[in-house]
């Protein structure tokens, strides 16, 4: 009998620890948001920081700063055309971009003249 309980605790051991290190592996499983970078323009909509399309001024992904990330002051770079990198989460209706580094590409940032027939 004591053969048994000490069978049924193995066993029950193993499928705890399976458990667990299914759990702490699923973050990095689960499809964590691939790195990415973008080029646009800084702008503030709706009380909060948005990248636009720096050719109709749409906007693109809002914008996050990632933790720990010097990052934090979006602010400081409204309407300026920036590149940004970060993980790219798909959240309806607008992608989120969690920054880890923000790059100056233009002091200014205006829409690209449309072409003029001729």
């Amino acid at each position: 009998m004591e053969g048994a309980k000490k069978k049924s605790r193995m066993r029950n051991l193993w499928f705890i620890a399976m458990l667990a290190a299914g759990a702490a592996a699923s973050p990095a499983q689960s499809g964590r948001a691939a790195k990415t970078s973008m080029t646009g323009c800084v702008d503030e909509r709706d009380g909060e920081y948005v990248l636009t399309s720096d050719t109709d001024l749409r906007p693109t992904a809002r914008l996050r700063p990632a933790a720990g990330s010097p990052e934090d002051n979006f602010a400081r770079h409204m309407g300026e055309k920036v590149t940004v990198t970060g993980r790219l989460s798909e959240v309806k209706p607008l992608a989120v971009l969690t920054v880890e580094s923000l790059k100056t590409v233009s002091r200014t940032c205006a829409p690209a003249p449309e072409a003029q027939p001729k």
